[in-house]
């Protein structure tokens, strides 16, 4: 042997054994890998190659008490390409040349990019969009479907429903507090591709279907709800307000069939949304509302028996100072019974009336109506107002309070407070929310009727129910009466506290329920700061009352001739008729129509009538109608307040 080999073979040999032995490892790490933990080695496999799709699950939707819908979803899709992977550009250019109406070069400017990611087209329409996605695309078109939220009836309903995001998932209103119920559970499939990314195209994948969101119906009538937010607009132009907001509920069950606030905003374009417009005012906000409180210490002086409707009042010729502060009537009463007090909205009267009335009696009466306490209602951050405990009350405290200032309501609370007048005295949690279904079809109750406490007896309701007809009848919201339809109500008028004062900004109101004898309604209108036509609630707010109740009486249309039960001879029946039509407005077309000496007549309000309602009434006017259509009146011409002749043809149109 030579030296050098003698000098390297210890070397030699180490490299050799540690070579063999590595082989060696490596064999069985193999085999292990491949026979033994041969299930491990294909999943590692497939998830090199396999991917899992999430599929998106259908949102649940809104309802009204009719079945409704108050929303929808709406599938877009859209178009992309990998230009790299795509062999036939000139076929792709042109099958979507001629699906979309574009020239072909326009495609094949995108699909000749150097990019490795195009759009070919986004938010196709469903109608092509699902067409082209059926059809065989060529190899590297792409194709991806987005499920839209999409509110039929746009502003209507909007801060009380919300609106969902980009992930549709619900950003606000009803849409975020039942989120997790409408929102449903994703479902996936699998996804393969080949070593060079193409999708593979043989089957054996496995997929979870998603679950289906919960519907969710509501008590809200969705045409009612319309009504109310056209009279709202139209009372927020007339006086140039700030806002407006109404709440009207069935004061025996608690359901409320109609919640509005405007300016709302459209839930299908993002451009106009604002922290106020996405606000609930009636459930989230409270104000000071003035003269619609008197009702708290009418009742507890009422129920306590210190005072009797008849009960007289000198009211000081419209000035008074009482605990340092000076109180002034808005006009210059003298003496007034208790109830002309209330009519009337003397502050001066109340005032006195409540000052035998204890402090805590009084604070108790409005904690039973339900103030300074949240309703309970299925609506998130609703606000309970504020009300300070009468120990804390200070010398002109109850005076304040008794005239609606020193303590904040919500208007859901004020309006539930009068259908517990209404329904003879009992407090009423508010219901929202009626149900949810599932996919399958099982329903879930939500809200049902719920009795939370008396608040006084019958009698003492029975009387309030009578002194408040008489206050629209014959006092401060004689602007809301409407001949023998009975609604009691109570005018508010509240200025606004500012930087810690108030200024000369108001809000007025009209709290009221209809019938007064069994009401089916109880409706509170709210309009915030009004500029023009007048800034009290019996001049801004309860004609807006009448007009709501108006057009839901005309839209039930159930019963022909309601103004004349009560008619027995012929003197009541003169008044009746002379009562008939007010400022040009047509109750029902079924009720005789005043003789009218002169040739000009007045034309009345007909939308949202029926054919026949419409036509009986301008038949009894001496007017020659011409209808178009079928439903309900949509547009009338002349408009309603124009000034007619007798025998003028008038044009009606309808629809549903």
């Amino acid at each position: 042997m030579s030296m050098t080999y003698k000098k390297f073979r210890g070397r030699y040999f180490v490299v050799v054994m540690t070579s063999i032995l590595v082989w060696i490892v490596l064999v069985f790490r193999m085999f292990y890998i491949q026979v033994i933990d041969a299930p491990n080695l294909g999943r590692a496999l497939e998830s090199q190659f396999e991917d899992k799709v999430s599929i998106s699950p259908r949102r649940g939707n809104f309802y009204d008490r009719n079945g409704k819908k108050l929303t929808d979803n709406i599938e877009h899709f859209t178009f992309a390409a990998n230009p790299s992977k795509v062999k036939d550009k000139d076929a792709v250019a042109r099958l979507f040349s001629q699906a979309f109406e574009k020239s072909k070069n326009y495609y094949l400017n995108k699909l000749n990019s150097k990019s490795s990611f195009v759009y070919l087209e986004r938010n196709v329409n469903p109608l092509l969009g699902r067409d082209l996605s059926q059809s065989p695309l060529p190899v590297g078109v792409q194709v991806k479907t987005d499920v839209r939220r999409y509110y039929p009836y746009g502003e209507v309903a909007a801060p009380l429903i919300g609106f969902v995001g980009t992930e549709n998932r619900g950003l606000s209103g009803l849409e975020s507090h039942y989120d997790h119920n409408l929102a449903g559970i994703d479902g996936w499939k699998e996804m393969g591709s080949d070593g060079r990314g193409n999708t593979r195209i043989r089957g054996g994948f496995q997929e979870q279907k998603p679950i289906n969101g919960d519907d969710c119906y509501l008590t809200i009538d969705v045409d009612i709800q319309i009504i109310i937010e056209e009279e709202l607009r139209s009372a927020i132009e007339k006086h140039r307000a700030d806002r407006a907001q109404a709440v009207l509920v069935n004061p025996n069950t608690g359901e409320v069939l109609a919640l509005a606030n405007l300016p709302a905003f459209n839930p299908n374009s993002r451009s106009n949304f604002t922290t106020e417009s996405l606000t609930s005012d009636p459930i989230m906000s409270a104000y000071e509302p003035g003269s619609t409180f008197k009702v708290v210490g009418a009742t507890a002086l009422l129920e306590a028996r210190l005072v009797e409707p008849t009960d007289v009042f000198y009211c000081e010729s419209g000035q008074f100072s009482i605990h340092g502060i000076d109180i002034k009537d808005w006009r210059a009463f003298e003496n007034l019974t208790f109830s002309e007090v209330l009519q009337n909205s003397s502050n001066i009267g109340v005032i006195k009336a409540v000052e035998s009335l204890d402090a805590a009696k009084m604070f108790n009466t409005a904690r039973k109506f339900g103030f300074s306490e949240k309703t309970g209602i299925q609506f998130p951050y609703e606000s309970a107002g504020l009300l300070k405990n009468s120990k804390y009350w200070s010398s002109p405290s109850k005076s304040e309070i008794s005239i609606g200032y020193e303590v904040s309501v919500t208007t859901l609370q004020l309006v539930m407070a009068y259908a517990a007048i209404g329904n003879g005295g009992v407090l009423l949690k508010p219901q929202l929310i009626s149900k949810l279904r599932t996919p399958s079809g099982y329903e879930q109750e939500i809200d049902h009727m719920d009795a939370i406490r008396r608040v006084a007896s019958e009698s003492t309701m029975r009387t309030m129910s009578s002194i408040l007809e008489k206050a629209v009848s014959h006092g401060t919201g004689n602007r809301a009466f409407l001949p023998n339809l009975r609604i009691a109500g109570k005018t508010g008028t509240a200025k606004k506290l500012k930087d810690g004062k108030y200024v000369s900004e108001y809000i007025a109101s009209f709290a009221s329920f209809y019938p007064s004898n069994d009401p089916e309604y109880a409706l509170i209108v709210v309009i915030d700061h009004p500029r023009s036509g007048g800034y009290t609630g019996g001049m801004v707010a309860a004609p807006v009352a009448k007009e709501i109740y108006r057009r839901i009486y005309n839209l039930r249309g159930d019963d022909p001739a309601p103004y004349l039960r009560a008619a027995t001879d012929d003197s009541q029946r003169e008044k009746s008729s002379e009562n008939i039509m007010l400022d040009g407005q047509l109750l029902t077309s079924s009720i005789p129509v005043m003789k009218v000496n002169s040739t000009l007549l007045t034309m009345p309000e007909l939308k949202g009538m029926s054919l026949k309602m419409s036509l009986a009434g301008l038949y009894a006017m001496g007017l020659n109608p011409t209808p178009h259509g079928s439903g309900r009146v949509i547009r009338q011409v002349p408009a309603a307040g124009k000034e007619l002749k007798t025998g003028q043809s008038v044009e009606i149109y309808l629809g549903e």
